[in-house]
């Protein structure tokens, strides 16, 4: 009862095995919907149908304590703090941009590129490579269904930065086949901003609540992204106080 709710959320979201750790503060607790501790971890799970992670640890911080309730639908009945930390291969990033997913999000987009105007685009067979703390992406970028052969030969590299709760890619070389570095000032520009948001984890859904995401740590080691950041959940207010206008109690008392 008391890990239900996250774990509805995940479920939801995450493929692969979770396995949970419950701490309680006494036996009753369980059917109280009360728990000191909990902790979700996984490993060679799939995001969303699309994003591999070789490891994923999800956990309460020790002053946040689990308070849910004991509906069919529960809700927290406090707000919850809790540590993320997770760890990506390069070749889980291939296997995300080459998947159907992946491939569906890198198809007919449409830019407004200067000096060209808005332009229909497709990224082609996308590699990524991590080297030190760059993160280099190599492509060909064609207009949208056009014949291969006339695909530009593109490659982009930029330093991984964290910033509230996105990751962005920083200080990008780009290169195109062609093209002249002088020639590119322009589109340099759009793909710096282009780039400014590579992953915002403020996506994260929990049905009938609000998640606010902090990213504290990210970093390339040994080949692999690891990934820190600090989640914060808590019920939106209607369901709150539908709960405790149904229990006798008065939402702000049990929030504060």
């Amino acid at each position: 009862m008391a890990n239900r709710v996250l774990r509805r959320g995940l479920q939801r979201q995450v493929s692969g095995k979770l396995d949970t750790h419950l701490s309680l503060y006494s036996g009753s607790d369980l059917l109280g919907g009360k728990a000191r501790r909990l902790r979700f971890s996984g490993k060679q799970i799939v995001i969303n149908g699309w994003i591999p992670l070789q490891e994923c640890q999800l956990e309460t911080l020790d002053a946040s304590s689990l308070f849910v309730s004991k509906d069919r639908r529960p809700i927290l009945l406090k707000p919850l703090d809790l540590l993320l930390t997770a760890r990506m291969a390069e070749a889980d990033v291939n296997a995300m941009l080459n998947n159907s997913q992946g491939q569906k999000r890198l198809n007919n987009l449409e830019v407004l590129i200067p000096p060209f105007g808005k332009q229909a685009l497709d990224i082609l067979n996308p590699r990524v490579s991590f080297e030190g703390d760059r993160i280099t992406l190599v492509s060909q970028v064609n207009k949208h269904n056009q014949p291969a052969e006339k695909a530009l030969p593109v490659q982009i590299s930029g330093q991984l930065s964290a910033e509230k709760s996105r990751l962005s890619l920083r200080n990008l070389d780009l290169q195109v086949s062609g093209f002249e570095p002088e020639e590119l000032r322009e589109l340099s520009q759009f793909i710096e901003n282009y780039f400014s948001e590579i992953v915002n984890l403020n996506q994260i859904k929990v049905e009938r609540h609000t998640v606010k995401v902090q990213v504290e740590q990210s970093e390339i080691v040994d080949g692999q992204l690891q990934l820190k950041a600090r989640i914060h959940v808590e019920p939106q207010r209607k369901y709150l106080e539908k709960y405790m206008a149904t229990h006798g109690k008065k939402a702000n008392s049990v929030k504060n």
